[in-house]
């Protein structure tokens, strides 16, 4: 398990003095940083290949990349009129494919309906997409990292429902983002280490304070809030976790100007050297 940090920055000498200046050497790189993105919907192959050659000359890797438009309600929904977006997310993927880029981190962000029988409508359209989707990342080679959005109005919110997105859509590339705000939802973080196991592509590091109402929560640098941050990382070796593990939502700086991220990642090279 590496350190790894979430970055949207185009110019890579700037990338490049930031990750040495803070002492990573991965990066989960917006799709967005790359030329032909933000026109097309998918980034230009050359563009990517040179921006990663660029990143390993200087001795860092790009083991993951984020779809930085988060797929809208209608491709996720399977609805008619998606299919132009559906395409331009199977093309990312083979991109990312052909440039050596193994995880693309995805937000399925779906709101739920008040009735059940809706929600259950909801499910077989994801179920079409990620049909598409999977079948797209098996040829491309590419790992979906899925991540949930941690909200009682949404589809795909919690550990219960990201089970059921990877069992309706079973394959080796369909899997998570591990992320410690499943605590939003009253969750078990660590029980869902356990239960991911090797379908966990990617992690974040994450700490939230529960505050006095339900799903209210505070946003803490990592070891000030509720999650046992030292349990995390232990429960990810144990499951054979490899990827990057980025920290984010950091709370707010206590001095102005202080970086959290650079401290984020001496305290997790702190946490991960015991």
């Amino acid at each position: 398990m590496r350190i790894g940090i979430h970055s949207s920055q185009r110019d890579q000498k700037e990338l490049i003095r930031y990750c040495r200046h803070i002492g990573v050497s991965a990066v989960c790189l917006a799709c967005s940083a790359i030329e032909g993105y933000d026109e097309m919907g998918y980034p230009d192959l050359e563009a990517l290949k040179v921006f990663k050659e660029k990143l390993e000359k200087a001795g860092m890797s790009l083991p993951a990349m984020i779809a930085s438009k988060w797929p809208s309600q209608e491709v996720l929904l399977s609805k008619p009129g998606s299919e132009k977006e559906l395409e331009a997310l199977c093309i990312t993927l083979e991109t990312l494919g052909k440039a050596g880029v193994g995880t693309v981190l995805i937000y399925p962000e779906v709101d739920r309906p008040v009735s059940r029988l809706k929600e259950e409508e909801c499910w077989r359209g994801i179920e079409r997409f990620y049909d598409a989707l999977v079948e797209s990342a098996e040829r491309s080679h590419v790992k979906l990292a899925n991540h949930a959005f941690y909200h009682p109005w949404k589809v795909i919110r919690n550990t219960e429902t990201l089970i059921k997105l990877l069992e309706e859509n079973p394959s080796p590339y369909n899997g998570v983002a591990y992320c410690q705000g499943l605590y939003q939802m009253g969750d078990d973080p660590y029980e869902a280490i356990t239960i991911f196991g090797d379908k966990i592509f990617l992690a974040h590091a994450r700490d939230l304070k529960k505050l006095r109402y339900p799903h209210w929560f505070e946003e803490v640098f990592p070891g000030e809030g509720d999650i046992d941050m030292p349990k995390t990382l232990r429960l990810l070796k144990a499951v054979g976790y490899e990827g990057i593990i980025c920290p984010e939502h950091l709370g707010t700086p206590k001095i102005q100007g202080e970086n959290l991220e650079a401290k984020a990642v001496e305290y997790l090279r702190m946490m991960m050297s015991k």
